[in-house]
């Protein structure tokens, strides 16, 4: 057996030395894949002037489209905070029509809290100005509600109203961050609140 093994470890040995040029071989074909490869990514690979062109295009691009996109957004702002003015505007004139003349911020002569202004928009009142809390008219809530809910502040996103006094100027009162909306309860004025001015130089409170 021993003497076996030996012949068997001669001869593979013998075989492998009539053969040295198959390692050369297979490190050359290796060699010009790795060169072909490379060569390949190189031409796909944008070079760097390229990429400054695509980059000054992009900048171009966006310097004539983003101001135009946001032309486009402040103006959609400002009318849909028109809309809602006269919507609910509109709405407190109905109110006084249908409560002997008293605008909403009143009950029964007497005036009531910001959170039961938004009540009187927005649920069933008495004529007198009393509130229920349903949606649901039913004696002797009979009137409303005037409003299914309260308009947004297309600016800040509120919805809440704020009393303003009415020796308060609305310039003085206006911050832009504490409600969406003021409101004069003795003179029935209903402006936005939100500091700026609009594409017209007319300021917004004065809408």
């Amino acid at each position: 057996m021993e003497i076996s093994i030996n012949k068997l470890f001669t001869k593979k040995q013998s075989s492998l030395t009539k053969h040295p040029i198959v390692m050369a071989d297979m490190e050359d074909i290796c060699h010009n894949f790795y060169v072909s490869w490379a060569g390949e990514m190189r031409k796909k690979a944008f070079t760097l002037v390229e990429v400054l062109i695509v980059v000054a295009i992009l900048g171009i691009l966006a310097a004539v489209v983003i101001p135009t996109f946001q032309g486009h957004i402040a103006s959609a702002r400002q009318s849909a905070a028109k809309d809602s003015l006269s919507t609910m505007r509109t709405q407190i004139e109905l109110y006084k029509l249908q409560h002997g003349g008293a605008p909403p911020g009143y009950v029964d002569g007497s005036p009531v809290a910001a959170a039961m202004l938004g009540l009187q928009f927005t649920a069933t009142t008495t004529k007198t100005g009393a509130v229920s809390p349903s949606t649901v008219p039913a004696d002797p809530y009979i009137y409303g509600p005037y409003v299914k809910k309260l308009p947004e502040n297309p600016f800040n996103d509120l919805s809440n109203i704020a009393y303003v006094a009415e020796a308060t100027a609305f310039s003085d009162a206006v911050d832009g961050t504490s409600s969406g909306w003021l409101y004069k309860k003795e003179t029935a004025e209903f402006r936005l609140n939100w500091t700026g001015t609009d594409s017209k130089g007319t300021y917004f409170y004065d809408y």
